[in-house]
């Protein structure tokens, strides 16, 4: 570990050198996806990531009981609503980062998209939890079904999105 160099925020700069013109040319490796294949499956994706975050939004836009002023039911929620948003970007940087795609690009979305579709299943998870220990604690319930059905919907598509292989699609060149 002492001989090895920490990795650093900007080091995929070193892969870019100066041209000609006077601009600056990408000469680290791509990634290459077959362009059919890529499409189907950013199509599946967006189409479940809608959903997740139409499932997400929902308990927040409905008076939901727990979700009012019980601190133990909205830590969750608030952690599962900023990791759809950032599976989101994610999923957006895939969708933008071209194809072929850098690495530095490819290992900032694809190759963390996965990982990264945990946290929304784990932050609904706990979010039902915590609505449960609301119900037990005497809490009022209401909008706690849509809360539930919510939170079921987000693990339900959560465990759908990560079946789907991402990483298998994509070749590595130069």
């Amino acid at each position: 570990m002492a001989g090895q160099k920490k990795q650093d925020r900007r080091d995929y700069l070193k892969y870019f050198e100066k041209s000609s013109g006077g601009g600056y040319v990408y000469t680290g490796t791509t990634w290459q996806a077959d362009p059919v294949l890529r499409r189907r499956m950013l199509v599946r994706l967006w189409a479940l990531q809608g959903i997740m975050l139409i499932s997400v939004i929902l308990p927040g836009i409905v008076t939901t009981a727990g979700l009012l002023n019980t601190f133990y039911v909205i830590i969750p929620y608030v952690f599962w609503f900023l990791s759809d948003v950032v599976l989101t970007y994610t999923l957006g940087s895939i969708t933008f980062g071209g194809n072929p795609m850098r690495d530095y690009i490819y290992r900032r979305s694809v190759a963390q998209y996965t990982f990264r579709n945990g946290f929304p299943l784990a932050g609904a998870a706990m979010t039902a939890l915590a609505m449960v220990a609301f119900l037990l604690r005497g809490g009022n319930g209401k909008g706690a079904v849509l809360c539930f059905i919510c939170c079921a919907v987000q693990i339900t598509v959560s465990v759908s999105a990560r079946r789907i292989r991402i990483t298998d699609i994509w070749n590595t060149f130069g």
